[in-house]
C-alpha cells in the first residue's frame, strides 16, 4: 500500500471512530476522545505527552512517506 493510501485509509478509520464517540461534531469527539485518553493516561501510569510525542513523530514519517520501525526508540 502506497503512502498516499495508507493515510486515507488512516484519515477513514480516524473518521468512524471520531463519528461513534460523540453525537456532536467529529471535531468535538476529537477533543474528548484526547480528554478521555488524558484521564485514561492517569490510571494507567502511562504519560500522555510521551504518548502524543510518540504519535507527533509517527505522523511525520507518514508524511515524508518513510519507513518506520515502530519498536525503534525516539532519542
Amino acid at each position: 500500500m502506497t503512502g498516499d493510501a495508507l493515510i486515507r485509509q488512516r484519515v477513514e478509520r480516524s473518521q468512524a471512530a471520531l463519528a461513534g464517540y460523540s453525537d456532536d461534531n467529529p471535531f468535538t469527539g476529537l477533543i474528548d476522545l484526547l480528554a478521555d485518553a488524558m484521564h485514561w493516561c492517569d490510571g494507567a501510569g502511562e504519560n500522555f505527552h510521551i504518548a502524543l510525542a510518540q504519535a507527533c513523530c509517527h505522523y511525520l514519517h507518514e508524511l515524508n512517506d518513510e519507513q518506520h520501525d515502530e519498536r525503534r526508540m525516539i532519542p
